[in-house]
Formats: C-alpha cells, structure tokens, sequence
C-alpha cells in the first residue's frame, strides 16, 4: 500500500534530540526527509535521510537549497527562533506553513501576548515593569514575590522569582543578558500548579487537545524546562472548561488563527487561573502521551500540515472534551545533578520497559556526558512516557521507576537530582 507522502520531501529545521520524532514521523508517512542546521553531527541528522550543512536561520540560503532540491513541505519544532525563519521560507516558496504573523508575535513577545490576553479577558499576572531599568517609583510599587524574565528569550533562560530588592536586581540584570532587545518583564508571581496544555486548529476552529499539571520536587528553583512529573488529565480541567476555554476559543477566533498548535502555560491555583506563556509549535513533548490516550498525534499533524496544508480532515475527528483524558498519561523526567562528572553507568531503562503501562523514551544524555554547570537551566537525561488506566496504578510504577533507575558516575555516585514522591501527585 502507497504510504501517504511517498515521493515527497520534507525538510526539517533544527536538528535537535527532540526533533528526532518529526524526523520518524515524516518517514512513517512514506516522505523523504532532510535536516538542516549548522552542526555536523546533530541527533535528527543521524536518523534522516539526508544531513545537510546550512544555517537554520538563514532564509536565503535555505530557500535556494530548497528550490535546487524540489523540497515539497518545510517544517520545524521545539525551538521558538526557528518559527519565523519557517515562516518566511514558507512564504517565498509558497508552501503551507499555519503560523500567523500574529500567532508568531504571541510566541515570541511576552509584551503582546499578555496585552492581546487582556483584551480578551484572559487572565495574565499584573505587570509592573516592561524595560531595562528599575526606577524608585517601581520598586516602590511592587509586591514580593515577583517574576522576572527576558521580554524575547525561550526556554525560561534568564527567569526566575525574586522576594526582595537584592534578588530582583540580580534577576533584572540576568534576564537582560538573554534579551535580545535588552528589555525584561517584572510581573507579580503567580501561585498555583504550573500547567501546559495544547490546542488544535482547523479551518479555523480550536479544540483543547490535553492539558498536563506539572510536578516540581522540592529542591526544584523557579523557571524550569524539565518538571520532574507531568501528569494528565489535569486536576483543573471541568474549571477549565467552565471558565477559561470559551475566552481562548474566542481569542483565537477573533485574531483569525485558522490552523496550527498552539500550547498554552500558566498556573491554576484553585479556581484561578493565570497564563504566562504562548508558542505556536510541538511544546509540552506530550504527542505520544496522546496518540496512546486519544489516537491522535500532533507530531503527524505537523507533518501533514507542512505536505499538504491539512492538520487533520475534519476538526471532529478531536472530541470537544478529549483533554478530560479516560485514562492517566505521564511523563517522568529524570534530571542530572553535579559538576565537573561523568555519566558511566545508567541502570533499570529495561524494567521501566517492562511495565504494562510503558509508552515510549526519549533519552536526552547516554553514557560519557559530562555534566558541567552551566546557564543551562536544568539537564534531563531520561524521559519516560507511561499510559495506565488509573492513577493509582501510575502512582505505583513511578514508585517502582525511582527504585530502579539509577545514573552514576565511575565511583558509583547517583548523578540524579531529588525524585518525585508519588504520595504527592
């Protein structure tokens, strides 16, 4: 049987670990697929058909390759920068790519995103500073704790909470180092369980697809890529439904978003609910969590999107209500500590395999890294992906996958951070 983009090429940008998926996808699906960026040896390049040595922002120069090699459908993911190079590439060879420029500013400026969501009546924290300098009058204004981060960077870089003056000046000073423009947002910390959530869009209607709470252990800082647990469904979900996800819809309605995904953070404390965070892209890395839940996968969505310029048929292939998830996914991250050390030995990948309720793994490090401290916010080394019909029984094999994973050095020392404690899920 004729897979369903056999005889068309894909080119991939960025060839990250995580892109690694859009890679495989793309070859499930009958493409030919090519990765480019700058290095020679990145993990996607590895696995594509074709490796290919260019600069990933450079419009002009992926284009000519683009034309020169018949490349059918451009795409990216996971790395915000990239987006608007898609975009224009896209743009000038007229292939399908969902991204609005709106859609793009909203990922990409914390100031438009959070004055688009107040014009919609969706909740963001107050603000209190949007530049480069801390005046009297400010510092006068605010409230501890604040959160501090750049106005343009990715990957919370240069963010971080902040309960006195000494704390918000060293913040300021830090997240000014990773804006590009060299401005920064100063906002009132908002409280609650962190959460991630994506949406779907189709000719222009949105369906929430899952939302996930994210677990941090306690000696966890601020501003964090890697929780140590994502859970779903959400403990916030009917809230949810009921009270925040009729203003999104109308937001994405009313801005003219037509196709795409788009993933959403904030936190939920009780019944309040607060956004941080917008990206137009795979985010929250829980597309197989919901093919196994839903039989759906935005990853193969993504690919179609960028063959074809269809996400899916229809946008009822996705149940109004498919984020209240019928069973309990998980992701479990587990995260490298140290300095200056060695990874030598990883143990208990195997049993983890072994579980009923194992999906898949995305190991991010393997044997021979070196752990160095660094600006990187956190290191994940390995990353479980687990479906069980209950959350008991998910409860009871993450209590069996702390006992059994194990990371050392050469000398037998753990090299991993402070587990998630099931009992507090």
């Amino acid at each position: 049987m004729k897979k369903e983009f056999e005889g068309k090429k894909l080119l991939v940008l960025g060839g990250i670990t995580l892109a690694c998926c859009i890679v495989r996808k793309a070859q499930e699906m009958g493409a030919y697929v090519a990765v480019a960026d700058y290095y020679a040896d990145s993990p996607a390049k590895k696995i594509a058909d074709e490796a290919v040595l260019l600069d990933a922002t450079d419009v002009k120069a992926i284009v000519a390759w683009c034309r020169e090699n018949q490349i059918n459908g451009v795409t990216t993911g996971f790395v915000d920068i990239l987006m608007p190079v898609c975009y224009e590439v896209c743009k000038e060879l007229g292939l399908p790519y969902y991204a609005t420029p709106k859609m793009l500013s909203m990922s990409t400026n914390k100031v438009d995103f959070k004055k688009t969501c107040e014009q919609f009546g969706v909740p963001v924290p107050k603000t209190y500073l949007i530049g480069n300098e801390l005046t009297e009058e400010v510092i006068r204004e605010i409230e501890y704790p604040v959160f501090v981060k750049p106005m343009d960077a990715s990957g919370s870089r240069g963010a971080g909470a902040c309960y006195d003056r000494d704390s918000l000046e060293a913040q300021l000073a830090e997240a000014l180092s990773f804006s590009s423009s060299g401005n920064a947002i100063v906002e009132a910390c908002s409280t609650g369980r962190e959460f991630l959530l994506d949406y779907v869009g189709v000719d222009g209607e949105f369906r929430l697809l899952s939302m996930f709470d994210r677990y941090m252990s306690p000696d966890r800082g601020t501003a964090i890529n890697y929780s140590n647990v994502c859970l779903a469904p959400s403990k916030a979900i009917e809230n949810y439904y009921r009270e925040i996800n009729p203003r999104i819809l109308k937001m994405f309605r009313e801005l003219g978003f037509r196709d795409g995904l788009i993933f959403l953070q904030g936190h939920a404390d009780g019944e309040k609910i607060t956004f941080y965070e917008m990206g137009c892209r795979l985010g929250g890395s829980f597309f197989e969590l919901e093919e196994a839940v839903l039989g759906l996968n935005p990853v193969e969505m993504t690919v179609r999107y960028a063959l074809s310029g269809r996400m899916l048929d229809h946008i009822n292939q996705i149940r109004e209500r498919s984020a209240a998830f019928q069973k309990t996914a998980m992701v479990a991250n587990y995260l490298l500590q140290g300095d200056n050390d060695t990874v030598a030995k990883i143990e208990g990948v195997d049993k983890v395999k072994a579980l009923d309720s194992y999906v898949s793994l995305i190991q991010q490090r393997g044997i021979g890294f070196h752990i160095k401290k660094d600006r990187t916010v956190d290191k994940a080394i390995l990353s479980f992906y687990m479906v069980a019909d209950s959350a008991d029984q998910i409860k009871s094999d993450l209590k069996y996958m702390n006992e059994v994973i194990k990371v050392m050095n050469k000398t037998g020392d753990s090299l991993l951070s402070e587990k998630y404690d099931p009992d507090q899920l």
